[in-house]
């Protein structure tokens, strides 16, 4: 699932225009080398199929990175010897999100922060969880991350509590996916957790899908740390990411001791976090948590 962007006024690829295809549009010749717009409504193997304003299609030849439906700002010019015209795309806006996916695109961390400050009904349990977890304390303490973690989902993917983002969830446990962003009452202003959830045949079987979990967590003294998990019949494998893996390895034996008591197979990788790595809703659409390595 792609993530919409803003209109982007750089040079983003190009098509061109045969010279019967753009005499069969009325006036486009009078449009050379200046902008207009058009709908992208198809991306075919060896061209486009695009919509002018008037309401015209038009098939352009070559390929442009845009999905069905995206609007595209275009600038004319002709093509040298009278071979048509060259359609220069300046900006491309993509096309309105479905407002189902628009925990997705949107997050869903700050909207419920908001609705926590003034608590419906069915808000007020974790309104008062908020409340009782914000001391620094409570982030120490395995089960206060539990709680949370059980509270948040559960009221994310409640349709009285949360509307909007309920039906998002719904969607996703159809896919065997999940994805959540979490606010983080000990440290207000910092980037929620973001988890993913997914199964899968892949590696394991219809009783024993391979099951994976990734998760990416602020920390004040460490930055972005992200963990992913995965289970299937062959044990169990975890890997961290962090910008200094080496500011972990004190820790390495006694992660994988606690590894050692789960009763399966099981190993640690400790990894460094690729600079500027796009965030857990972008990796989500991947087809596993292998995005990084």
């Amino acid at each position: 699932m792609d993530i919409p962007g803003p209109l982007v006024p750089l040079a983003l690829g190009a098509v061109q225009l045969p010279p019967a295809a753009a005499a069969s549009v009325s006036g486009l010749d009078l449009l050379k080398g200046q902008l207009l717009e058009a709908v992208l409504l198809e991306v075919l193997p060896d061209s486009v199929r695009l919509q002018l304003p008037g309401g015209q299609e038009l098939r352009a030849q070559g390929q442009l990175p845009f999905p069905a439906g995206s609007l595209l700002a275009l600038k004319t010019s002709p093509l040298p010897g009278g071979a048509g015209l060259r359609l220069q795309v300046l900006g491309a806006t993509p096309p309105p999100t479905d407002p189902v996916l628009a925990p997705l695109a949107q997050g869903e961390a700050a909207p419920l922060l908001a609705r926590l400050q003034v608590p419906s009904e069915a808000l007020r349990p974790l309104a008062d969880l908020f409340r009782t977890l914000a001391g620094a304390e409570a982030a120490a303490t395995p089960e206060g991350w539990a709680t949370l973690l059980k509270a948040v989902m559960t009221t994310l993917s409640d349709a009285v509590a949360s509307p909007r983002e309920a039906p998002f969830h719904a969607l996703q446990a159809q896919e065997g996916t999940a994805l959540f962003e979490i606010p983080l009452p000990w440290a207000p202003g910092a980037d929620p957790m973001r988890i993913w959830v997914e199964a899968d045949a892949a590696g394991g079987d219809a009783e024993e899908p391979t099951r994976r979990v990734f998760l990416s967590v602020p920390f004040s003294a460490l930055g972005e740390v992200r963990l992913g998990v995965e289970r299937n019949r062959a044990g169990l494998r975890a890997r961290l990411w962090l910008e200094d893996p080496s500011r972990l390895e004190g820790l390495r034996a006694g992660l994988e001791a606690e590894l050692s008591t789960l009763g399966v197979p099981a190993t640690l990788q400790l990894l460094p976090l690729p600079t500027a790595a796009p965030d857990l809703r972008a990796l989500a659409g991947g087809s596993s948590l292998s995005a990084l390595g």
